[in-house]
């Protein structure tokens, strides 16, 4: 090779080594070019996965927002939830007639529904939704619904008061102010008119005043309204 006596030892040997380094610089070449070509293939694989999920992200996320449509909100007025207006008096007056205060319910005309901070305690009714034909459970509409009633009282039996005669019914444990205000609204504002109530009486109120039935009794508001008359007459 190259004119060189290939029976010499060293001229074989080197002739050898030089096969070899130049057999080992083409593997190293064509394993070069595979692995550059590999690496291109991966990268572009990679790329058109890439575009692939940003497609899938941006298409999910444009349904995703066409599909979603809040509910319109209805502008009728809502009614105001039982909330007891002093958590500690039933504990001290057995009354567990509920009362009412204000909560402010927001409201809006856009599609969008705003959140809305509901007060709860073991004193509020669940609420009714609008439209249902529930009764309207407001104050006004309920002292209103009482007052409406008024006539099936017997006020020849138990006598009848102005507002200016008016004791404070909240002494006789078990009335409370709301339940005071029922009272009223029926026409009783004095001790001595409940002093005089009969069975027939307290049953018939007790109605009236949508009270949980048995509990005027129960609570010995005609004892009470006695004792109290007669601390009042001395």
């Amino acid at each position: 090779m190259f004119g060189l006596d290939p029976l010499n030892q060293t001229v074989a040997f080197t002739e050898i080594v030089l096969l070899l380094a130049f057999a080992a610089f083409v593997g190293w070449l064509l394993g070069r070019l595979v692995r550059s070509g590999r690496v291109s293939s991966l990268r572009k694989s990679i790329a058109i996965k890439e575009a692939e999920l940003a497609d899938c992200r941006q298409s999910k996320a444009g349904g995703r927002s066409a599909q979603v449509v809040a509910p319109p909100v209805s502008t009728e007025a809502v009614p105001r939830p039982f909330v007891h207006a002093d958590p500690l008096l039933p504990a001290f007056s057995n009354d567990d007639t509920p009362e009412l205060i204000d909560v402010e319910v927001e409201s809006t005309t856009t599609t969008s529904v705003p959140e809305t901070t509901v007060v709860e305690s073991a004193y509020t009714t669940p609420s009714v939704p609008v439209g249902t034909g529930a009764p309207d459970n407001s104050e006004a509409a309920v002292l209103s619904r009482i007052a409406a009633r008024a006539g099936e009282v017997n006020f020849d039996r138990i006598g009848r008061a102005l507002a200016t005669e008016a004791d404070d019914l909240k002494d006789i444990v078990g009335i409370g102010p709301f339940l005071e205000r029922k009272l009223h609204s029926l026409g009783i504002y004095t001790f001595r008119q409940i002093a005089n109530f009969t069975r027939e009486d307290v049953n018939k109120v007790n109605e009236l005043i949508e009270f949980f039935p048995g509990r005027i009794e129960r609570d010995n508001w005609v004892e009470q309204a006695e004792k109290f008359y007669e601390l009042k007459a001395r």
